[in-house]
């Protein structure tokens, strides 16, 4: 199977689950709906009739009809979160280039979140007292425009863009994987609870925010509105005390946008909770002719780069594959093909892990040499040193430099004469012409003009660090994957019984080691740059737990893998201080 239908048919299987999302999103709000009304219509002294009246309303037909445009824009909202899921994420280095690529998407994302926070209030007050359902109603001798249903309709919206703003308007949807194994109806049940209890205090900041707003702007709308309208103005809520004393208005607008903001919440985790259960793949494919273009393999699976979400469950199903004691499928990877005795299963996983390995810290690489911390301390020469002192001296002296350069620190010592002066090859001085020195003032002064004009650096540069946190940011699948390669080859010692993962250690340990020094000379920088320090310290903890697991297991065959030299001392002082 190529890697386009390898693709597509991952596609299919996921949108299948997106599907699966989206209705228990539409069933999700009559539940929500039944919270409410059970909330605001509360009845200690008959709780008998307060449940079935609340009930009965729920499964009336005026319930049914009147949810039809809000289940219509959760289902626009569904389609939007899987076309996210689904998409590929490229990497755009300056805002401009975010902007042409996500620009039109977080538009729509943003549209389908203010939609649902209307609609919700829209529906929510039909069920409240005569002045609160209709934007018209009857004053004393006219019609007016409810302040009271304009600030219930205000609140919805702001509560939609409240959680887009905090959620989704510069992250990318994320998936996050469960630390325990649960049955699908116990996670359900779990969020569930945790986000009513967590949008109670989330919804306390939006609700003071827009009622502050409303004190302040309320009247000019209800003004236009009843222009518009051509009906009286409502002076209800005029002034300060006109809106803080109304207690009941305060409690509607506070819970609506607790029912708002869980709503949203739950219907953003269905799509973890059903995106990370294990897509069915295999280690080895069967021969039957009809399971060759259904099957997809997990080496296949780490290889779709254009779907990051499959790309982190074939990487998931690798870790957990791997931690399977006595497991049928992990000794598979160890068996030889028949006929031709070759170790094709563990080739193609291997050459797979070793090449995400290679080109993540490739980039990772290239990335931290445009940081400007660590640029300036690459510049910097090396000291020389014995081979009798210790590598963590030699690490501590150059972050010592590196931290005197940042703040200005002049070195007590002056510097030799052969570190001051930077001479040519043919030890002649070459001064510079005047065209040259005028060239490159014209080019400085210009920089500098370009600089000053607003907008132009926010837009059209590339942030500092911005690759770096993208690759951080992204680095899901090679958290699994190391600690999944790593459990395999401390497994070979028993299981594997022709020794086909001995001939690949050196490779492996050398591509986990690599990366780990990349990852601790950014861990002296990562404050000074914009990246997910969570994500950065879950890769780094997991590269360091793999290479320890691998070079504990074959510590007495580390000089017999390695050549003698600076790497060997590396990987055994790591055994030995662990």
């Amino acid at each position: 199977m190529s890697a386009s239908s390898t693709s597509n048919a991952c596609k299919l299987l996921l949108l299948g689950r997106c599907l699966r999302a989206v209705l228990l999103s539409v069933a999700i709000q009559f539940f929500l709906l039944t919270v409410f009304l059970l909330s605001v219509n509360f009845q200690i002294l008959h709780p008998l009739a307060w449940v079935t009246g609340t009930l009965r309303l729920v499964a009336s037909w005026y319930t049914w009809f009147a949810s039809i445009p809000l289940l219509a824009s959760v289902v626009l909202y569904g389609i939007s979160l899987s076309q996210q899921h689904l998409s590929e994420r490229p990497y755009c280095p300056t805002r401009y280039n975010w902007l042409l690529h996500y620009g039109v998407r977080k538009l729509f994302f943003l549209g389908a979140h203010i939609m649902v926070g209307f609609l919700t209030a829209w529906l929510y007050t039909g069920y409240l007292q005569a002045d609160y359902q209709h934007l018209r109603y009857k004053c004393i001798d006219q019609e007016c425009v409810s302040a009271y249903h304009v600030y219930l309709l205000g609140m919805g919206i702001t509560a939609g863009c409240y959680y887009f703003v905090s959620v989704h308007m510069r992250q990318e949807i994320t998936i996050e994987f469960p630390v325990l194994d649960q049955s699908r109806a116990e996670k359900f049940r779990e969020l569930i609870y945790s986000s009513l209890a967590r949008s109670l205090y989330r919804s306390i900041l939006p609700a003071l925010s827009y009622t502050a707003f409303f004190w302040l702007f309320g009247r000019t709308i209800c003004h236009q509105l009843s222009s518009i309208f051509s009906v009286g103005l409502d002076e209800r809520l005029e002034g300060f005390f006109g809106v803080a004393i109304n207690i009941r208005l305060l409690f509607y607008g506070y819970f609506l946008t607790a029912q708002i903001w869980s709503n949203m919440h739950l219907m953003r985790c269905f799509y973890d909770i059903l995106l990370t259960e294990d897509l069915p793949l295999v280690v080895t494919k069967q021969r039957a002719a009809f399971a060759q273009e259904q099957e997809v393999t997990m080496v296949a699976g780490l290889g779709v780069f254009n779907v990051y979400v499959v790309q982190c469950l074939a990487a998931h199903f690798f870790y957990k594959l791997a931690l399977r004691k006595d497991s049928t499928q992990r000794a598979e990877i160890f068996q030889l093909t028949q006929p031709g005795n070759r170790p094709a299963n563990w080739r193609a996983l291997c050459d797979q892990c070793l090449s995400l390995l290679g080109s993540f810290t490739d980039e990772l690489t290239e990335s931290m040499q445009k940081i400007s911390v660590l640029k300036g301390a690459q510049s910097l020469p090396m000291p020389k040193i014995s081979e009798t002192v210790s590598a963590n001296l030699m690490a501590e002296k150059l972050l010592l430099r590196q931290y005197n350069q940042m703040h200005g620190i002049r070195p007590i010592v002056p510097p030799s004469r052969e570190e001051t002066v930077d001479r040519p090859a043919d030890g002649i001085r070459h001064v510079p012409n005047w065209c040259d020195r005028v060239s490159k003032q014209l080019e400085q002064s210009y920089h500098r003009l370009v600089q000053r004009i607003p907008g132009i650096v926010y837009f059209f540069k590339e942030p500092e660090g911005a690759k770096t946190t993208f690759l951080l940011s992204n680095s899901l699948p090679l958290v699994y994957m190391t600690q999944g390669l790593a459990q395999i080859c401390v497994a070979s010692l028993k299981e594997d019984p022709y020794g086909v993962v001995q001939n690949d250690l050196s490779a492996i340990i050398k591509a986990l080691n690599k990366l780990r020094n990349e990852l601790d000379k950014l861990s002296s920088v990562i404050g000074n740059i914009k990246a997910p320090c969570s994500s950065f310290n879950v890769l780094r903890c997991a590269v360091r737990r793999s290479l320890y697991a691998v070079c504990t297991s074959f510590c007495d065959y580390l000089s017999e893998l390695l050549p003698p030299g600076e790497e060997l001392r590396q990987l055994q002082d790591l055994v030995s201080q662990d």
